[in-house]
């Protein structure tokens, strides 16, 4: 087993073995961006301490539909 999250195209009978290994290529440079502090890991955690904020943001007292 592996611990990617497999998109559901994956199995398919009609997908290229090309396809699947682009697939892990792009996957393994993404986790390794992220492992070494890059400025693109910095950007994506900067994204998604954003995005964790709005949810956390109460709507009675911030208007965040223009944000989401």
């Amino acid at each position: 087993m592996t611990d990617y999250n497999l998109p559901e195209w994956f199995w398919d009978p009609e997908t290229m073995d090309e396809d699947r290994h682009i697939w892990f290529t792009q996957q393994r440079c993404w986790r390794q961006a992220m492992r070494q502090d890059t400025a693109y890991a910095r950007g994506v955690r900067k994204q998604l301490e954003r995005r964790r904020r709005r949810l956390q943001a109460r709507s009675e007292t911030v208007d965040v539909t223009d944000y989401c």
